[in-house]
């Protein structure tokens, strides 16, 4: 009978801390500069792109402060696919050398919504949703490139325990 209690308690803060994870906060924003590379059109050709992007990042012998960080200036709502301009970079320190075919970014913003993401790239829609939703509903705005940290790498786990951590800098709505 201990052992199903205990198994049970177990089982409920699991829940509870996995769904605790689910949620989108505003926050106050940290500063920080960003190494990328920029590129169009479909989301699909990310995978072949990174490897394209991380060559040139180690050719300039520069050093990540962090994940992974996907960039995304527009949406699949508002272009058309081949139109779609994103990113893909690394967090970098403000005094690193940066050369083209890469670009020095800065994320600059005082708030920002957060939400991790737990599962496939491609199922992330719902995510996004749930976080513009929040957005409008706690009187905000979207006022940047939405951004993307991958938390893990997807050859060593299984696409349902990818994290990606998801920010999206905003604003208060102004009020009447």
């Amino acid at each position: 009978m201990k052992k199903i209690i205990i198994l049970l308690f177990i089982i409920i803060f699991a829940f509870f801390m996995v769904n605790a994870q689910q949620d989108v906060v505003i926050k106050d924003a940290q500063t920080f500069c960003y190494a990328f590379m920029d590129f169009q059109g479909s989301f699909e050709l990310i995978p072949q792109k990174i490897s394209i992007f991380m060559k040139e990042f180690f050719k300039q012998s520069l050093t990540s402060s962090g994940a992974l960080l996907g960039v995304y200036f527009n949406s699949p709502e508002e272009v058309k696919e081949e139109e779609l301009k994103w990113g893909i970079g690394f967090p970098v320190s403000k005094d690193s050398k940066v050369q083209e075919p890469l670009k020095m970014g800065e994320f600059k913003y005082k708030k920002m919504a957060e939400y991790l993401y737990v599962g496939p790239y491609e199922k992330s829609e719902g995510a996004y949703n749930k976080i513009f939703k929040y957005i409008n509903d706690k009187g905000y705005k979207i006022i940047g490139p939405f951004f993307e940290s991958y938390l893990n790498d997807p050859s060593q786990v299984k696409p349902e325990e990818l994290k990606t951590n998801i920010f999206v800098p905003v604003e208060e709505t102004i009020k009447d």
